[in-house]
Formats: C-alpha cells, structure tokens, sequence
C-alpha cells in the first residue's frame, strides 16, 4: 500500500506487536479505530487519551454477521453457489476467529436441508492441522484462552440446537500429535425452532 502510493505519506500504519505507548500521545484530532473484542474495546475506552483528552474511539466489536438467503434462490444457482462458498470460506479462514466471520446463516425452511446438506460435505473436506503442512485448511486457534472460550461456545450452542457436525477435541489431525495444539474442526449447527 504505501509502495504504490495509493494513500498519502503517513495515512496509513501496520505495527505487529505491542503499540507500547503509542496511544498515550493521541490527541483530540485523532481517531482510534478498533475491531476486535469486546474486551479490548472496553479498555481502549477507558484510556486517558479517550477519557481525558477526549480522544475519538470507534469500535466494531464482537460481531454476529449473518448470510440470508431470499426465498427466490434456487439449490445450485449462482446465487446459492455464491453464498455456499462465503459461509464455507467464513468457517475455515482463520479458524473462524475474525471478527467479520459469519456466524449465523438464514435459510428458508424449504431450502435448510439442502443448504446443511452442502455446507456440511463442504466441511468434512476441509483438512485441519499444522499449516505449514500444504493439505491443511484450518489451522489452530491462537491460544489455550481462546480454545477454551470457543469450548464453552460450543457447549452453550449444543443446549439450544441440533449439532450437525465438529469435534471439540478432534484426533489425526494433519502434523500434530494428538493431544497438542489449539484446535477445533469445523462446527456447524441447525437450528430449526426459532
């Protein structure tokens, strides 16, 4: 981006890693825009900056995006193919840890069977493990405290609907021993009485 000179010198800024101080010296121009969790969007707002310099803070936190598919579209349209691909993708980039990922899909009741039926042997191909390995598709979730909020998801989510497929604690997975690693497969549930 800043090679091709796209944006104006300055305008834009990756850091990876901790910002150390860097929000310390915000001022009343600036803005801080911010995705990610909740929790962390409550800190940023409790900052000196926000509170007493009256710092801008902007937050899209702890979506719950949907895909909805209208009545009119027809199984192996276009249209179904486009919104298959999307959910499938949504599912397995990042593990499903991006705070854009869909997490809820509407389906007529006259195309749920169809739709589960091809999203799930979707996810059944997809490869999980070590990503270094070129077969794998889903790599790990990024640490114990995220597998465990993911856990606990998954076993809330199992007291309100039907489980279609994933496994909590999966085995074989592509370069790893069993046992080690932040991993979960793809999970898909079915909710028909709401």
């Amino acid at each position: 981006i800043i090679e091709s000179g796209v944006l104006p010198e300055g305008s834009f800024s990756f850091i990876a890693g901790s910002v150390g101080d860097l929000l310390d010296h915000l001022g009343p121009q600036d803005v801080l825009a911010f995705t990610g969790s909740g929790d962390t969007a409550a800190n940023l707002r409790r900052m000196d900056a926000h509170a007493d310099r009256s710092v801008r803070v902007n937050v899209e936190a702890d979506s719950l995006n949907a895909a909805v598919m209208g009545p009119d579209v027809e199984p192996a349209s276009e249209t179904w193919q486009l919104m298959l691909n999307e959910v499938f993708t949504d599912v397995r980039q990042k593990a499903g840890q991006k705070c854009t990922a869909i997490r809820r899909v509407f389906v007529p009741p006259g195309r749920v069977d169809a739709f589960v039926g091809a999203l799930e042997e979707r996810l059944d191909g997809v490869v999980v493990g070590n990503p270094a390995d070129a077969s794998v598709r889903m790599g790990p979730l990024v640490n114990r405290s995220q597998l465990e909020d993911v856990r606990e998801g998954l076993a809330a989510l199992s007291t309100e609907v039907s489980k279609v497929m994933g496994e909590v604690e999966p085995s074989g997975l592509s370069g790893v021993e069993d046992g080690k690693g932040y991993f979960v497969t793809p999970h898909l549930f079915r909710a028909d009485d709401l």
